[in-house]
């Protein structure tokens, strides 16, 4: 299956949301893969759920529900993707050794939040890389979100706080770093059976774990 379409991704999102996610039976998959492919004279792009020829590569995931990021102003291709991760590297890693959390567990949350687009706001009002609500940040002092540095410093200590919270379970802390730790008491200590949540903890602890294969020797 491949569809083409004319003009820019971003215009042709819905399109290709309906179109080729649908058609190829994985409206509902799980992180979907969608690749780009281009024609003979390498100018006319196609959008398939597999690769066609050689020109094809990774583009974007489809989470069954939207593209990735969860929030930001458009979705982010895969290349884009780790470029942003990248140039965020050293700042993640900084944080993270001073609070004593994984890098790859902040890299997780950060993919899954916003894209790594500090500019990123939700309709819910959380800004930023880690999708820090303010009154979340209020606890700590005062920060700008938007700012990198300060946004992931608040979101790598509220990480801490929720991994001390729920006895060190990574998926406890993750499920209330989307819910709020109130939520996954009321569920007994458990994930709560929020539709976004159950699909949120899955698609961090993924990029968890396979962030930290990558650091293995």
């Amino acid at each position: 299956m491949n569809l083409t379409f004319w003009g820019g991704f971003l215009a042709a999102r819905q399109c290709m949301l309906s179109v080729a996610l649908c058609a190829a039976g994985i409206a509902q998959a799980d992180a979907a893969a969608i690749y780009r492919s281009y024609d003979a004279a390498g100018k006319v792009p196609t959008y398939s759920d597999r690769p066609i020829d050689r020109t094809s590569q990774l583009f974007a995931r489809f989470d069954g529900y939207q593209l990735w990021p969860r929030a930001g102003t458009a979705p982010v291709s895969m290349p884009q993707l780790a470029a942003r991760r990248d140039a965020m590297e050293p700042l993640v890693q900084r944080i993270a050794t001073m609070h004593g959390v994984h890098a790859a567990l902040l890299k997780a949350i950060i993919e899954v939040e916003s894209g790594f687009d500090a500019r990123a706001r939700s309709s819910k009002g959380a800004i930023g890389l880690m999708q820090v609500m303010p009154a979340t940040a209020a606890r700590y002092g005062q920060f700008n979100l938007y700012s990198p540095e300060e946004n992931v410093e608040v979101g790598a200590r509220y990480l801490r706080d929720l991994l001390a919270m729920f006895g060190g379970n990574v998926r406890l802390a993750v499920a209330a770093y989307n819910a709020g730790e109130n939520a996954v008491i009321r569920s007994g200590r458990r994930v709560p059976a929020y539709p976004e949540t159950l699909r949120y903890v899955p698609m961090v602890l993924e990029r968890y774990n396979r962030f930290q294969s990558h650091l293995a020797p």
